[in-house]
Formats: structure tokens, sequence, C-alpha cells
């Protein structure tokens, strides 16, 4: 028996049409026409399927889409069904309350960005994106963070994505991050004090945080290709990533800063304003953060604010 035959039984049943003769004077059509659809001998042409699909208050789409499939060779039909399940989601997705629809739309543009192995976030989505990434992590994250202001209680990623980065760390995660600061920022005592805020924050949550000058990482062929490879890609002028277990790469290509508040002063709040998300098998391997950390040279891990500001009288001296 074919599927649409299913239908037609429905019409039997819903109106006590007792015989293919009654059915057929229903329809429209010929006795053998409905009895043959109702063996499933036959499928019915779209407009009997519209037909149908009326008198039983059902979508046309469903059934048209069912009779395609029951006359799909065997080798295309699982192809049939998979459209039909996407159909069917979609036509039972409600109207209210609004955030349902939306969220099924949005479910479908990220379904047709697979294909390319890529997904693109913006705005409040790309930092709720980093998020549910940090969520599904089981051994290890691998991050540089050039913005890192970004970590700043009352900025983006504080707390949600610092409690996210914690939870990991609870459940075994390992997590390393590369913060990239530069001479103009280490030249401000409030910026400096801002830096060691943000690390010991880190290293609280059971993150093992790294630091790093830029004017000397700038001098590492390893840095250079990084760079290069990532600006390449279209990421930000001031580098953020991170790659989760090895098999999926995100990084910032754009950020920007917006007002919150609407009563007295605002409060600027930098924002990621677009997250690429990858694990295309090239870019996981050209952009991977790991190589950074192997950098001893110019690579330190945070222990203190102490040995971390001797390291920085070390670097200001360099650069005199």
């Amino acid at each position: 028996m074919s599927d649409i035959s299913k239908y037609l039984e429905s019409v039997k049943e819903r109106f006590a049409l007792s015989s293919d003769y009654a059915v057929a004077k229903k329809l429209g059509i010929a006795q053998p026409e409905a009895n043959l659809i109702r063996r499933g001998l036959k499928i019915p042409k779209p407009e009997l399927c519209i037909k149908i699909a009326k008198l039983l208050d059902k979508n046309p789409v469903e059934l048209l889409l069912i009779a395609q499939k029951d006359k799909a060779p065997s080798s295309a039909k699982e192809y049939w069904t998979l459209a039909l399940t996407a159909v069917d989601v979609m036509l039972h997705v409600p109207k209210n309350p609004k955030y349902i629809p939306r969220k099924v739309e949005a479910i479908g543009r990220e379904l047709r960005q697979l294909e390319t192995q890529t997904l693109t976030y913006e705005g409040a989505e790309a930092n709720a994106e980093a998020v549910r990434l940090v969520q599904t992590a089981e051994q290890s994250i691998d991050a540089v963070m050039e913005r890192w202001n970004i970590w700043k209680k009352g900025e983006a990623l504080y707390p949600n994505y610092l409690l996210a980065n914690q939870e990991a760390a609870k459940r075994g995660v390992r997590i390393r991050r590369l913060l990239v600061l530069t001479r103009e920022q280490m030249e401000q005592e409030p910026v400096v004090h801002d830096a060691i805020q943000v690390m010991d924050d880190q290293q609280r949550a059971g993150i093992d945080i790294f630091f790093a000058f830029r004017e000397e990482l700038e001098r590492a062929p390893t840095f250079q290709r990084f760079e290069e490879d990532y600006r390449s890609q279209g990421a930000a002028r001031d580098l953020n990533a991170a790659i989760f277990d090895g098999e999926i790469l995100i990084f910032s290509q754009s950020y920007g800063q917006v007002q919150l508040g609407v009563v007295g002063p605002p409060t600027p709040i930098t924002m990621i304003n677009q997250l690429e998300i990858t694990w295309k098998p090239d870019l996981l391997r050209d952009l991977d953060p790991a190589p950074l950390f192997d950098m001893t040279r110019y690579v330190f891990e945070y222990k203190d604010p102490r040995a971390f500001r001797g390291e920085l009288a070390r670097f200001k001296k360099a650069v005199a």
C-alpha cells in the first residue's frame, strides 16, 4: 500500500463512506480510479491531492510531497522522505508565540550553511553561540585573544562566557587562553590593572592563562604566518579565536560598540558583531592557535600580579 492511499482511507472514515463508489463520487473521479488509489496501485494527480487535502483539512503541500515520494524510484525515496520531514516540521510550527517561528527560521538558516562547513552569526547571537560551543567541549579549548577587554566585568563575555568556561574546566576540559597585550596598552596603568583583573578572573575559573606582548610576538615567523592566515579568512584586525577539541574553530570577523542604557549616561559595551565557526579540515590545520603556546620565548604563563609586573618591566625596558 502506498502512503497516499492512507489518506483515501481517511476520507472514507471521515465522511462515513461505505464503498469505493461513494469515495469516487465524493472526489469526483471514476470508481475504478478510486479503487486503484486505495489499493496503492495508482498515484493521484496533483489536483486530486489538493482536493483530498482540503477534505481532510490538511496542507496540500503534505499530500503533494507524499505523492511524489510514492512515485519516485526506490533509490530516490529517502530524499523525498527527508524533504517531507523538513516540510512537516515547517507546517506544524505555530505562529505564536513569535519566538517559535523565528527560532525555526534561524535553525533553517543554520542548516543551509552546513554544506559549506561554516556557520556565521551576528550580534547577540554571535556571543550566545560562543557560550554554546564551550558547553559542548569535552577535552580541550585553545584560544588567543587580542581584544581581551571584552572579558572585563560589564563587557560582553562577562559573566556568561566566563561561567561557561568555568563549568567546562570543572568537567575536565583543559582550557588555555593567550592574551596578546600591546605596548600602547601597557603604558596606561588603568589598562594594566584591567589586564591583571581579567587574568585573575580567568585563573580563578580554572583556565590556564597566558600572556604575550605583541611587539615581541611579531618577531616570530610562527606568529606572522598565523596572523597572515587569519587575515586571509577575513578575521578582524584584533584576533579573537579558539579551537574546541581540535575539531571546530571560531574567530571574530568584526567588533562594534553598543550603548547600554536609555536612562542616564549610557555605558559603552564592546560586542562581537560577526563570528565565524568552521570545521573545514584545512582551516583547522592552518588556524589552530595551539602552536602559539609553544613559543616560550615570547609567551608566558600567568602566575600572579607580581610576576606579571616583573615581565612587564622587562618588556618596557626592552622596547624603551
